[in-house]
């Protein structure tokens, strides 16, 4: 790692921790190596030029400006590892010293197995620890049929693509239940606030939203310009699990899921 790229590491995490512009002097405190206030501040001046930096007042020091963090963030943040949560409560409690929304569902899937006729008046739809019964149909018992093997999410979505709103209803019922847990609600809707719009609350307030997206770090696009969510696998209580965690791209993503196991 280069010169460069310790310093601009190290005002990053300087940033994460307080929040706060940092300067030459306080830098240089925090970091491991030697390295002078006035090299540092050529550096700092240099990584401005990049567009790394922003000063945000003459006499204040700098902070990472988004596109900093989004590259910090694809390099720091590991999702394919799997965050252990033995404690809800204390697990609540470190999402909101983080600033953070959590949402985290089983991530079990549930697959159609066989669709069964029953007197010429219902349907039964066997998945793995499922059933949805509907009204009898020669034309959906077919259609259905040879969707065995659909997951229960794909198969909601061909149900309302091709009109069978029946067990779209049904499917929806089932698969909107309630997640393992939802924290950090207020944080959610301090967030909307500060970027004075709402319309992506609804969204995530959506507990199927998630479900489908795969394991990784989310920036702007996906989510409103200056935040990131990251989805990720995690065991609850013993129980395998999908997390999904949103807020500020400033927030300190690291330390809340690098924390290491939750008990």
């Amino acid at each position: 790692m280069t010169k460069r790229d310790l310093i601009l590491e190290a005002i990053i995490q300087e940033y994460l921790n307080s929040g706060e512009p940092i300067g030459s002097s306080e830098l240089q405190k925090c970091m491991d190596i030697e390295i002078s206030p006035s090299t540092i501040r050529i550096y700092l001046n240099k990584l401005s030029q990049e567009g790394a930096l922003v000063q945000l007042h003459v006499s204040s020091g700098r902070v990472p400006t988004n596109d900093a963090l989004v590259q910090y963030w694809r390099d720091k943040l590991n999702p394919s590892r799997a965050l252990e949560i033995e404690s809800i409560e204390k697990f609540q409690d470190s999402v909101d010293e983080y600033g953070l929304f959590c949402v985290a569902q089983k991530s079990s899937k549930e697959y159609l197995k066989e669709v069964i006729e029953v007197s010429g008046r219902f349907l039964i739809l066997t998945f793995d620890t499922k059933e949805v019964v509907l009204k009898h149909s020669e034309q959906v018992s077919r259609f259905l049929s040879n969707l065995i093997g659909s997951e229960m999410r794909e198969l909601k979505n061909i149900s309302a693509q091709v009109g069978l709103y029946e067990l779209y209803d049904k499917l929806y019922q089932i698969l909107s239940t309630e997640p393992l847990l939802s924290v950090g609600e207020s944080q959610l809707y301090e967030i909307a606030k500060e970027q004075s719009d709402r319309s992506f609350v609804e969204q995530l307030l959506n507990y199927e939203f998630s479900f489908g997206l795969k394991e990784g770090v989310y920036f702007d696009g996906f989510v409103p310009s200056g935040c990131l969510a990251v989805k990720q696998l995690a065991t609850i209580e013993d129980e395998d699990a999908s997390l999904f965690c949103f807020g500020d791209i400033g927030s300190d993503f690291e330390g809340f899921l690098n924390q290491g196991d939750i008990k």
